[in-house]
């Protein structure tokens, strides 16, 4: 993963970020609230949940990546190696689950 993912990732956190705190900020003063924009901020927060899960997820790796000896990408991909790709999975399913808790 190139240092430009990451930068395109965190701008896009950025930006979601922003939006949804626009969002919020339309309807604060209105006491009802219609199925439409109370489904608008469902999704919206979903998007940016995941976002940020994904970022997180990435972070992690990345961090795992520079602590290894190796790297990690070349062992998957140039050297076909089985047994990295088995610790890069379950590395992502753990920290997936930590995510996951942490929104929750």
């Amino acid at each position: 993963m190139s240092g430009k993912l990451m930068k395109s990732g965190i701008l896009i956190a950025v930006l979601l970020i922003s939006a949804a705190s626009i969002a919020s900020a339309v309807d604060d003063n209105s006491s009802t609230v219609s199925w439409g924009q109370e489904f608008f901020h469902g999704v919206l927060a979903s998007v940016i949940y995941s976002a940020l899960g994904i970022i997180v997820l990435l972070i992690g790796f990345k961090l795992f990546d520079v602590a290894t000896p190796f790297s990690l990408n070349k062992e998957i991909a140039e050297d076909q190696n089985v047994a990295a790709g088995v610790v890069v999975a379950g590395i992502m399913i753990g920290l997936g689950l930590i995510v996951a808790a942490s929104i929750l």
